[in-house]
Order: C-alpha cells, then structure tokens, then sequence
C-alpha cells in the first residue's frame, strides 16, 4: 500500500473522530439551551399577594373561588371589602409571568380561576428552582421566604420555639409592626398542609409556641438539598 494512501486513511480517520465529537458537543448545547428557555425562573419574582395567590391555587383541586382570594388577600384588612379590580391585577401580573413558559391560569367565568394539572407540575418545578435560588433548601417543599425561616427556626430549636422569639427573628425588619396573629397562623397553616404528608410534625405548646419533635427533624433534615 502507498504510504500517501495510508496517510489519507489515517487522516480521514481523525477527522471523523473530531467530526463525532463537534456533532456531540452541539448537541449538549442544544439540550442547554432548550433547558434554558423552559426554565427561565431568573427572570420571575413574584410578590407576596402574587406568591399567596399561586400557592392557593397549586393547593385547590379544581377552582379556586374568587371568595376564597378574597379571603386569602384581605385576611390581614378586617376594615377593607375585596376590590374585584385589584385581583385581576393581579392574576394578570401573575399571567403575564408565566404564560411564556406555558402555564396557564384559566378564567372560570362567574365563580374563579383554575390551573391544569401539567401547569401545575411545570410551576412547582419554577417555584421549586426559585426555592433553591432564594434559599430555600428542602427538596420537594414549596416554601415562601418567611414560611422557610420559621421552618429553619423550628429545626434549629432545642425545645420549644416560643412566639415571642419567632415574632422577633420573622418581622425584625419591620420596625414598629405587630404581627396579625391571623397570618400567622394562615402561614402555620400552610406549611404543615405540606410537611403533614411527609410525616413531619409541627405541635403546637399551648400559651408558649411551637416544637418539632426528633424525628420530624430527622425526616425534615434528610430534605435538605446538599
């Protein structure tokens, strides 16, 4: 065999070998940006009534009743009625968020909105990396900031974490504001709606505060993202 013939051989060969890898290293760029642009949850924030509305209707099975908002928004406002105005506000703020990442929250006309089920599952997994993001650390729990810090304070107690302390470390950056026990026990609420299933157990101490028993803090410590 001429040696120019086994040069070219040898050439041709090494140029398919860099070809199999150009090719496989587009497409691992392709999967990047594909993932990239399913999930652009850098660019979501979400405010405190956004995030209260998108939890409840990510709870509901079914529709979420424009009485049950109402409730949900005015909870702290006992002086205040529902304005019709500000909830489609703020459903269209929330819309505007998340329809370019294909989840939909469809009007129900005359009773409430609704989420289908694949919406659902494509915004926890959002809330889910935006946990994560804003530190948020328990696989699996879709927390909002405040409901992560009482859960923290929980974990971190030895004994009973008494309402005063729990007040002080949740509501220091608000001078001169007095928790509305109503909230607090709305977001209490919440969070034992999503740990209950997980067998982990928040026990209420009567006139002192909460506690998390050892081996709700074991189960509760095996969620933590690492």
């Amino acid at each position: 065999m001429p040696k120019s013939s086994s040069i070219n051989k040898n050439l041709i060969t090494e140029l398919r070998d860099q070809l199999d890898q150009a090719q496989e290293t587009i497409i691992q760029l392709k999967q990047l940006l594909r993932a990239q642009s399913r999930y652009p949850h850098q660019e979501i924030k979400f405010s405190p009534a956004q995030r209260k509305l998108v939890d409840i209707l990510l709870r509901t099975d079914g529709i979420s009743t424009k009485e049950h908002l109402y409730d949900a928004l005015y909870a702290s406002k006992q002086s205040r009625g529902p304005d019709p105005k500000i909830l489609r506000e703020i459903i269209r703020l929330i819309r505007k968020q998340l329809k370019p990442l294909g989840i939909e929250i469809r009007s129900v006309f005359g009773k409430g909105y609704t989420i289908s089920d694949s919406s659902k599952v494509k915004l926890n997994t959002l809330i889910f990396k935006l946990g994560v993001e804003n530190g948020n650390l328990y696989r699996g729990i879709s927390l909002t900031t405040t409901q992560g810090r009482f859960v923290d304070l929980l974990l971190a107690a030895n004994g009973v974490c008494t309402k005063e302390h729990l007040y002080d470390v949740l509501y220091t950056a608000r001078q001169n504001y007095k928790p509305d026990l109503k909230i607090f026990r709305s977001m209490l609420c919440d969070i034992r709606k999503q740990l209950e299933p997980l067998g982990i157990e928040i026990k209420t101490v009567f006139g002192i505060g909460y506690i998390m028993p050892p081996e709700s803090k074991a189960k509760l410590s095996e969620l933590i993202i690492r």
